[in-house]
């Protein structure tokens, strides 16, 4: 059961833009109640030229943290005290941590991502192919590049921003134009681009590019599966969406705020309430 909304309530949520879609209050809210903790998590709409002030909000009103979504995970950087390891070598923050005023950046994305990764079960993946080259990329890349994979290439329109996000990250690798990817055979595809939020979107990957792959990941958001997930899944492939890497981002941002994670079951189960 929930705490009643009160004097002491404490206010969390997720910075953004146009973030109307976003799935964290639901899951976030969920895992507040379970917890007990007397907070509510709401979605921040905030442009990019209010976000000093949406900062000095954060700490005026002792607010425990934010997670921080598209397009602000690399312009936040400006506006906080402090960096963590993990978001100081992906060079993006998607959980602020406020300290007594002092804000921390934290970024989760990588946990997740791996998360997702290892329920996907597929060892010794020698060849990636990474769809897009935005701020979602990024943590993509760096786990690809901790795991070992000898060859990876990034498919976005502009081939000059994939080659610049390589070498930010120091990740070797191969930026090639949107057209050529589905020139070479690759074990494991990820699709980093929005492409698969709507029905109408056209996929990713043909689904004959699918038979040689030996994993596909979709970080886009939807329980039963994108278009990319169900091509691959009907092809034998392991596939997985976004959702685990959606919860387990979540907990660990809240194991940043509260110091403690909250059961896997409840935030999953608030997010496929959430589709139904």
């Amino acid at each position: 059961m929930r705490n009643p909304i009160d004097g002491e309530t404490r206010i969390l949520g997720v910075l953004g833009e146009n973030i109307a879609y976003t799935l964290s209050p639901a899951i976030q809210n969920a895992a507040l109640a379970h917890a007990r903790l007397n907070c509510r998590y709401v979605a921040f709409s905030v442009t990019r030229k209010k976000l000093g002030a949406f900062f000095e909000a954060v700490r005026a009103l002792d607010m425990p943290g934010v997670n921080v979504t598209i397009p602000h995970k690399e312009e936040v950087i400006r506006h906080i005290d402090s960096l963590s390891r993990s978001a100081k070598r992906i060079g993006a923050v998607n959980t602020v941590v406020n300290r007594k005023g002092s804000l921390r950046g934290e970024n989760t994305d990588l946990a997740g991502f791996r998360a997702l990764l290892n329920g996907l079960r597929v060892r010794d993946i020698r060849s990636a192919l990474v769809l897009g080259a935005g701020g979602a990329a990024r943590a993509v890349l760096v786990e690809l590049a901790e795991r070992g994979v000898p060859s990876v290439r990034v498919a976005c329109r502009r081939p000059a921003r994939g080659k610049a996000l390589l070498r930010a990250l120091g990740v070797a690798g191969e930026s090639i134009a949107w057209r050529a990817r589905e020139e070479e055979a690759v074990d494991l595809v990820v699709n980093t681009t929005p492409l698969g939020q709507n029905a109408r979107d056209a996929k990713p990957v043909g689904k004959r590019f699918l038979r040689g792959v030996r994993a596909v990941t979709d970080l886009v958001v939807k329980p039963g599966g994108t278009s990319l997930v169900k091509d691959a899944r009907s092809l034998g492939v392991p596939a997985e969406e976004g959702s685990l890497m959606l919860v387990e981002q979540g907990r660990e941002s809240f194991y940043h705020w509260f110091g403690r994670r909250p059961p896997r079951s409840v935030m999953m189960r608030a997010l496929e309430d959430s589709y139904r």
